[in-house]
């Protein structure tokens, strides 16, 4: 799915009007109409509630008072606050007149609103041509909207949150429950810097042109089923276990053994026909007894890897977990690394990336489309610090181009960025997967789906769709306080059955 710009928007609503002969207070009336779908389909005692509905003079103000009209007509307590304003969009005047001036509260910033306890609060205050922070003449509004003891809901996006643009996060924002996006997300709704005001969202199709949609170009992309689904390899019926490629997973030391059990169990649950383990001696025993499945190639070394006396040649490769940063290991890293073949299929995590970290003259050693998957504290000994996250993308997309890798943004919508700069992030995930070994498991499901001959990209983005996809199965069981990594990988059967029934 794209991710668009304002402008963007803008030119598909009006390629939406003209295609379907319809003007654009039908398609008002239509996201509006949708939007009540949500809320009833959302809250079940919406009715039974008092409806607060903040209006701006726009044409999200537009959208409100259309909301407002269809949930007074289905018997909901509604109270309409519009933004007293010397012009308002047509759209949105004509909305006026069809809900009745005197069903509407004015209201300016300077005024104290009071908000019933336990009520829902309607945000339709600013929509998506929104491109620069709020005055601070709004805080009072905006803060009295967000001490209300009450659920928010945005509609298209949080007032005072722009799609594109950055907003630094002291400026007067609606903290959202939830958001109503229409028809695609926005940037801003995705970004972890703007967390605490996007707490959950959904899109909302109100049949923009197919058309005009697929004829936008962007180099943004939200992760869906459909996309993903059509990663997932299909096994022919006179398969066998080489089919599937040969996986190697590098890494173990004294006491994080369970690392590199978590990252082959995931592997060979992902699809791979064989596995194997490069370990310390003292893991030996260890994997063979916990699993069974997986062969063994045990460094010389007892305690932590030092010669990476490994095979090369197999058919994908994944370093790092649990493997620790010791003189030795990071020498015989180097070693062993520059030893690979250009064509090799690479995936580094944990300890890898901080032994790049240190030695960036390893990064020239790296085949090409090798996979980086940090987390945000690895990444930011990769490519320096940031203020916000729009100059983190930023350095992250110039050190995916300059080294050929592609680069998974470890987080809440995990995030994929390739080396031609575009960006993919993911959909799926909680907040449950915030626990010690889900990155282990990540790197044993991409090293699985390399090892099966997919391309870098192909392989992230379906290993980061699975990933997450199997943490929100799991949590449905455990709930999230409760998750582990052994529950995401318990659960890759479960995800790729649902993906494919998708």
């Amino acid at each position: 799915m794209k991710i668009l710009n304002p402008s963007q928007l803008k030119q598909v609503d009006e390629q939406t009007i003209a295609n379907q002969a319809i003007n654009s207070w039908d398609l008002m009336q239509r996201a509006s109409a949708t939007v009540v779908a949500s809320l009833l389909d959302d809250f079940s005692e919406l009715l039974e509630k008092r409806v607060y509905i903040l209006c701006g003079k726009g044409n999200n103000g537009g959208d409100g008072l259309a909301i407002a009209g269809l949930l007074d007509a289905l018997g909901a307590t509604v109270e309409v606050y519009l933004i007293d304003a010397e012009q308002y969009s047509v759209d949105n005047a004509k909305n006026q007149e069809n809900l009745g001036h005197e069903r509407i509260r004015m209201f300016n910033l300077e005024d104290i609103l009071a908000f019933e306890k336990d009520a829902i609060i309607l945000d339709c205050l600013f929509g998506y041509g929104l491109n620069r922070a709020l005055s601070s003449e709004w805080r009072g509004i905006i803060d009295q909207i967000n001490a209300a003891r009450a659920v928010r809901i945005s509609v298209d996006m949080p007032s005072g949150l722009s799609c594109e643009t950055h907003i630094t996060v002291d400026s007067p924002i609606i903290r959202a429950d939830r958001v109503y996006t229409f028809q695609v997300p926005k940037l801003n709704l995705l970004l972890p810097e703007y967390g605490e005001f996007v707490k959950s969202f959904s899109i909302l199709d109100i049949g923009l042109d197919t058309e005009a949609m697929e004829g936008q170009e962007t180099n943004m992309h939200y992760l869906t089923a459909k996309s993903a689904k059509s990663l997932v390899p299909i096994r022919s019926k006179f398969s066998h276990k080489g089919t599937f490629g040969h996986a190697l997973l590098i890494g173990g030391s004294y006491g994080k053994m369970g690392a590199m059990l978590l990252a082959s169990k995931a592997a060979l649950r992902t699809g791979c026909g064989l596995v194997s383990v490069g370990i310390p001696n003292c893991g030996t025993s260890i994997v063979q007894t916990a699993f069974p499945e997986a062969m063994v190639f045990a460094d010389a070394a007892e305690l932590s890897l030092r010669d990476f006396n490994f095979p090369t040649d197999l058919t994908a490769i994944g370093m790092g977990v649990g493997m620790g940063t010791d003189e030795l290991t990071v020498r015989g890293f180097a070693i062993y690394l520059q030893s690979l073949p250009e064509d090799a299929r690479l995936v580094l995590d944990a300890d890898a990336l901080n032994i790049l970290a240190q030695q960036e003259s390893l990064l020239q050693a790296l085949p090409a489309e090798t996979i980086l998957s940090p987390h945000p504290k690895e990444l930011s000994r990769l490519i320096g610090t940031w203020d916000n996250d729009y100059e983190k993308l930023s350095k992250a997309k110039i050190f995916a181009s300059e080294h050929q890798v592609f680069l998974i943004i470890k987080g809440a919508n995990s995030v994929l960025v390739c080396p031609d700069g575009s960006l993919y992030f993911n959909s799926t995930g909680n907040p449950g997967m915030a626990t010690g070994g889900s990155g282990d498991v990540l790197t044993g499901i991409l090293t699985s789906l390399r090892a099966q001959e997919m391309s870098a990209k192909d392989a992230a983005i379906l290993g980061m769709y699975l990933h997450g996809l199997a943490g929100d199965i799991a949590s449905r069981d455990t709930g999230e306080a409760s998750l582990i990594a052994s529950d995401i990988i318990n659960n890759l059967a479960n995800a790729f059955q649902d993906l494919m029934d998708s």
